[in-house]
């Protein structure tokens, strides 16, 4: 039996095979783990008892409960260097977060090269998530391939696999590259191939580390999240592992156990945004196809929204998932982490004091003062008739002319408090000349 790349020709030979049916999370439990025995070929599924979630919640109390559970026969006789040594990978009961690229944590457990103590590492990568999604609690590696092995979890076809490494990377970050290469089914889809590898030089040290790898899909290569203590690598490449990686479900999905406190607040902007008219809609749409619908270029899009509507409003962000497959959460992220983005509606005109230093020992938080009680606004926000938002900002660029605040697109310097009120007039003026004209 084999399996043949779709992107590339090469066919790698399976040496055991096991399907398993999906199942529905529970409280963040699947309710069973997979081991894996590399001496014998075998893949099984175990329970995960109410017992063990009664002492543990996932993660290092799995890790530990299942290699107490694979070393108690062995006694005396365990070391790091036997096969019957595990390496358990445990991600908790949340199985952290894909939300931020490798936020998603796992704990690994393994017996020390360095200590022959128990040892477990913290670590980043999509890896955890992933295993999640493919309905694992835990994953326990034992035994000793005859040869150069991985691991391959393959979600969407519900399938383990162990296979001949017949990769050409000996390096760990070489290992991420050429994985995603061989089994995504495209571009995209190597978003969805999370990587646990060690490279060649494990084999000659008992340091060696552990890396796990998730898709940097702007740079178009992995990025490594390194498990670095004790020498779990070096236990990892001497069972003749080269790679385990899973294969996600779907493009990086986002998911929660109970209502979030924010949801509130966003579905009231949703109900807002319903009777959105279809021309907005066509714009929206117009801007994503200025940019090839190509899902690199997500932000791009939404600085295009912002520049055009004033706001990312949920019905943008809703477009962009739809045509993009990027997740919501995602989009939802960006929106609030950049300062020159907004889910919320600025007003017509800008507002913004600048409270770097130079301002702020001339006065500048006493306009800012002024601002607020005139538009009846705090910082941040914007007057009910939409038609100003007031701003912070961390520096104008116009320190020699400090007190410094910007109006619209128009910077004015050596303010007073004083004159804000005659300021606003000016700029009302202003636009009533424009609209008259």
């Amino acid at each position: 039996m084999s399996i043949t790349s779709q992107k590339k020709a090469v066919e790698t030979k399976v040496l055991a095979s096991f399907s398993y049916e999906p199942v529905t999370l529970d409280k963040g439990y699947a309710g069973r783990t997979l081991r894996v025995d590399l001496s014998h070929n075998e893949i099984r599924i175990d329970p995960v008892t109410e017992k063990m979630k009664e002492l543990w919640v996932g993660g290092k109390g799995f890790d530990l409960w299942l290699m107490f559970k694979e070393i108690q026969p062995l006694k005396d006789e365990i070391s790091w260097k036997h096969p019957g040594n595990p390496i358990c990978f445990g991600p908790g009961p949340l199985a952290g977060s894909v939300e931020f690229p490798g936020a998603g944590k796992t704990i690994v457990t393994s017996i020390s090269p360095v200590t022959e103590t128990i040892i477990d590492s913290n670590v980043g990568g999509y890896f955890g998530p992933y295993l999640k999604f493919a309905g694992f609690d835990a994953l326990t590696v034992v035994g000793k391939a005859s040869q150069e092995v991985m691991i391959y979890i393959d979600a969407p076809k519900r399938q383990v696999s162990i296979l001949e490494a017949n990769i050409e990377a000996k390096d760990s970050h070489l290992i991420a590259e050429e994985i995603p290469e061989i089994f995504a089914d495209n571009e995209l889809d190597k978003r969805n191939i999370a990587v646990v590898s060690a490279g060649q030089a494990s084999e000659h040290s008992k340091m060696g580390i552990l890396n796990f790898s998730f898709w940097d899909w702007r740079r178009s290569l992995p990025r490594l999240k390194q498990a670095g203590r004790g020498g779990i690598g070096t236990v990892f490449r001497n069972k003749n592992l080269r790679a385990i990686f899973t294969r996600n479900e779907q493009i990086m999905p986002s998911w929660t156990i109970e209502k979030s406190k924010v949801v509130d607040e966003f579905e009231e902007k949703v109900k807002s945004n319903e009777g959105c008219c279809k021309n907005t809609v066509d714009e929206i749409n117009a801007i994503i196809e200025k940019w090839d619908t190509n899902p690199e270029y997500v932000i791009e899009m939404m600085q295009d929204v912002q520049e055009r509507f004033r706001h990312v409003s949920p019905i943008a962000i809703d477009t962009i998932a739809a045509k993009t497959k990027r997740p919501k959460a995602e989009l939802y992220h960006i929106a609030t982490f950049y300062s020159s983005l907004t889910i919320d509606k600025k007003g017509e005109t800008t507002i913004q004091v600048c409270m770097g230093t130079a301002c702020h020992v001339k006065g500048a938080a006493r306009i800012l003062d002024t601002f607020e009680r005139i538009l009846d606004v705090k910082a941040g926000g914007t007057t009910n008739d939409k038609k100003y938002t007031l701003e912070a900002v961390a520096c104008i660029g116009a320190c020699s002319i400090a007190p410094v605040i910007k109006i619209g697109e128009k910077v004015y310097g050596n303010v007073m408090s004083k004159d804000c009120q005659k300021l606003l007039k000016k700029e009302e003026a202003n636009k009533k000349e424009v609209t008259n004209g």
